[in-house]
């Protein structure tokens, strides 16, 4: 699970690391990530810029949209910039419920939809599991 480094609120609720790239989907607006995973960003993931502005998330998380709790919008439209949905070349758009920005989502017409959680505001937690437990991610 994801927290907040400012206020330490939960982001997410426990999301499982993904390692495989092959299982990440890339056509436009479906979910990068499948349910109950988040991936670490590798380099050369989607173009590095795009209309002259330099978007690189690699080592960030990426995450889905519907996996985030208590994260809201940016205030600021300008963040939010795209036709079909934020286009994530505005700037972080998404933010805690104490106000820090965490991440960026991308979901226009022309990516799949996601959310990269920037590491540097937020803290992974990474799941534990007792002796003879399963961790099974969320349906």
């Amino acid at each position: 699970m994801f927290h907040c480094r400012s206020c330490e609120a939960a982001l997410s609720g426990v999301l499982l690391r993904l390692d495989d790239p092959a299982a990440l989907t890339y056509s436009e607006l479906v979910h990068l990530v499948p349910v109950g995973r988040y991936w670490p960003v590798a380099e050369n993931h989607l173009p590095t810029s795009f209309a002259g502005v330099p978007v690189d998330f690699t080592g960030w998380y990426a995450v889905r949209p519907d996996a985030l709790i208590g994260v809201g919008n940016h205030p600021d439209r300008a963040r939010w910039v795209g036709c079909c949905g934020p286009s994530g070349t505005g700037g972080p758009n998404r933010v805690c419920r104490c106000g820090r920005a965490v991440g960026t989502e991308r979901s226009d017409c022309m990516w799949p939809i996601v959310v990269y959680l920037d590491p540097q505001a937020i803290r992974l937690v990474e799941p534990t599991v007792e002796a003879g437990a399963a961790l099974n991610p969320p349906a």
